[in-house]
């Protein structure tokens, strides 16, 4: 396909921040074949390739009213896809080198004493999430629980990252000043 022209891509961006679906399918029929053969070519799968561009459509359609574009809406896109290529390599990089660790850690056996007390706090632990308002709760759970990132959360509950972000810091600091308090408690008696 024939890129657009800088006349088009603004035409169809203003369409777009207008809420116009049609121009989301325009733009995707006209992208998204090029965009993920991009991916493809630079990821091991082409089911990777595709769930970046599916992510940046609809990261495109949610926050179609703030999007600016400098260049060229190709130019936009293609920098998106290759961010997301970035990230998605450096995740999985880090999640195998976690991978290749544990594979390496010596089994461990608790005395029972050691169990009880890891029992416990686990205990504690569940209590103090319960004690999370709702929505900080909701939000904690999905990224230590469900393995959810900021983005994944903030589009599932419709919030900003930001917001994610922070409300998982306060999620945190509550449950550090709760388990602070309890393992001395814990390793007093």
């Amino acid at each position: 396909m024939l890129p657009t022209t800088a006349y088009d891509d603004t035409a169809l961006l203003e369409k777009l921040q207008t809420g116009d679906e049609n121009a989301l399918a325009q733009l995707y029929g006209q992208y998204a074949e090029p965009l993920t053969a991009f991916a493809a070519a630079r990821l091991s799968s082409l089911e990777e390739a595709r769930d970046i561009i599916q992510d940046i459509f609809v990261h495109v359609w949610q926050e179609r009213a703030t999007i600016t574009i400098k260049q060229s809406m190709r130019a936009f896109l293609y920098a998106a896809v290759r961010y997301r290529i970035i990230d998605h390599i450096r995740k999985n990089s880090t999640r195998r080198k976690y991978q290749e660790q544990i594979a390496h850690l010596p089994s461990i056996t608790l005395s029972t004493e050691e169990l009880l007390y890891a029992r416990q706090l686990e205990s504690e632990l569940h209590q103090a999430i319960e004690e999370l308002s709702p929505r900080i709760r909701e939000i904690f759970k999905l990224s230590r629980f469900e393995h959810l990132n900021f983005a994944q959360i903030a589009q599932k509950l419709g919030l900003s990252e930001q917001t994610v972000r922070n409300q998982l810091t306060t999620a945190l600091s509550q449950l550090r000043i709760k388990l602070d308090k309890l393992s001395f408690l814990l390793w007093w008696f």
